[in-house]
């Protein structure tokens, strides 16, 4: 498993950022070339997940009214949603094996990076090389500075860090439903059974964020600029295909904040 798992996905990832990086002699170019190529190339495969996501947040009204119509009755609320999914033609599982293909391809990416910035013997590093002229020679070594950063160490500064935790919190709301009034609806339900599903939502809107700071603050900063690469990807394509979803709230509180004041 080990082999096939290193064949498909591993081998030509760190080919591929070789290829980058004898082109550009910066290992934090490549890293920031391969991820963005590497993200363009899955776009096809995310995007009905994408659509999928898009159209369960345009429906969200229609989904608030079944949950205020049927408070009383959990399992028509759920036979209702899946007919009103039904008729729009959406299938809530449908972008479960493209998130999953994404999932490994982001993994693998990852670990060849993880590799290659946590002091990996050359002979090592050249063994997942397919390609003579990309293999590192006797004696060569990668060089890791980027900007201010050692790549093959944490970021001082913890910028980084800070970035991820910042863009992973953008990103995850932005694929959350737009319910300006989600929280009031919630706490009617009888025994609050909705409100506590929508605290869960909440908890875990701020947990990957927290969890990306804490993990960038001691990974290779080579890692945490891959994660905010992809992470920033991610808004982007997120956005281009449904615009700003649940972060519409937060805009509009800014925008009433820096609206300058009429005397």
């Amino acid at each position: 498993m080990p082999e096939l798992w290193n064949n498909l996905l591993v081998n030509p990832l760190f080919n591929m950022i070789f290829v980058f990086y004898r082109f550009t002699g910066s290992l934090g170019v490549s890293i920031i070339f391969l991820t963005l190529l590497i993200r363009a190339v899955l776009v096809p495969v995310m995007l009905p997940s994408l659509k999928t996501l898009k159209k369960q947040q345009d429906l969200q009204p229609e989904i608030e009214k079944i949950k205020s119509k049927f408070k009383h009755d959990k399992k028509k609320q759920a036979e209702m949603q899946m007919e009103l999914f039904k008729k729009h033609g959406i299938n809530p599982a449908s972008g479960c094996s493209t998130q999953i293909i994404m999932i490994l391809v982001l993994i693998a990416l990852y670990g060849v990076i993880r590799t290659i910035t946590m002091g990996t013997s050359i002979e090592e590093l050249n063994a997942h090389v397919y390609i003579n002229s990309l293999k590192l020679t006797e004696g060569e070594s990668i060089n890791t500075n980027f900007l201010y950063l050692d790549l093959a160490k944490p970021d001082p500064l913890f910028i980084l860090a800070i970035l991820a935790g910042l863009f992973q919190l953008i990103s995850s709301k932005m694929t959350m439903p737009y319910v300006e009034q989600g929280e009031k609806a919630a706490k009617k339900t009888p025994g609050k059974s909705d409100d506590l599903a929508y605290n869960m939502q909440q908890q875990m809107l701020y947990t990957m964020p927290i969890m990306n700071v804490l993990i960038g603050l001691t990974l290779p900063s080579g890692v945490v600029l891959y994660m905010v690469v992809t992470t920033i990807f991610s808004i982007a394509q997120s956005y281009f295909v449904s615009g700003w979803g649940g972060l519409k709230p937060w805009i509009h509180k800014a925008q009433k904040v820096l609206k300058p004041r009429t005397v």
